[in-house]
């Protein structure tokens, strides 16, 4: 099953400029977990608050990224965050990242969390006709079965952020798209009621 990882990372310093070696650092990781994944990381940045970013890429299959973070790669990917961040949440998604297609150093996208009833998942997931990439957030199945993510929590002082929600009442159904194409979708065709958070961010590096 090919994942979607989502990270949402917060500036440490009050400045919400970042320091000269930022992007270095950066582009360095984004280098190293892109070649891991064999499919390209991005940093993005919100539009509304300058000091939070997004990591955003994909790994072909879960057993891909299972293997990540033991390598010298997500050593550098963790470091370069814990320098400069702290780690507000990190999800897994099951989907694929693939169709998004270059599209992510040119425009901005849009992410939506809608939390689904449980009794009510399947068919909301037959009635999503939404342009984009995103499905079902597993990040407590990936990241609860194995001591490195907790690993990562550790290099970057923010262990609560790894582990993912278990709630059995609903689940979070994650979609990522093109900012014009949210605004003209606005959840066609679904006729379940959901409680939404949705944020905008633009390309920064990778």
């Amino acid at each position: 099953m090919p994942l979607i990882e989502l990270a949402t990372v917060r500036l440490k310093a009050t400045d919400p400029i970042p320091p000269p070696s930022f992007k270095e650092t950066w582009t360095e990781a984004l280098r190293g977990a892109s070649s891991a994944a064999g499919i390209p990381f991005h940093l993005y940045r919100s539009t509304t608050d300058q000091s939070v970013y997004y990591l955003l890429g994909g790994w072909r299959a879960g057993a891909d990224h299972i293997a990540f973070p033991n390598t010298p790669a997500a050593l550098d990917l963790a470091k370069a965050i814990g320098v400069f961040m702290t780690v507000d949440i990190v999800r897994h998604i099951s989907g694929d990242i693939a169709p998004l297609g270059p599209r992510p150093q040119r425009e901005r996208l849009t992410v939506s969390v809608r939390k689904v009833p449980v009794a009510h998942a399947g068919k909301w997931e037959s009635e999503w006709m939404e342009k984009g990439v995103g499905g079902w957030d597993e990040s407590a199945t990936v990241q609860k079965q194995h001591a490195a993510f907790r690993k990562m929590g550790e290099l970057t002082n923010s262990v609560e952020a790894f582990g993912g929600t278990d709630v059995e009442t609903f689940k979070e159904w994650i979609w990522v798209e093109c900012a014009t194409d949210a605004f003209n979708n606005e959840a066609a065709g679904q006729s379940i009621e959901t409680e939404t958070e949705t944020f905008e961010m633009e390309y920064v590096i990778g």
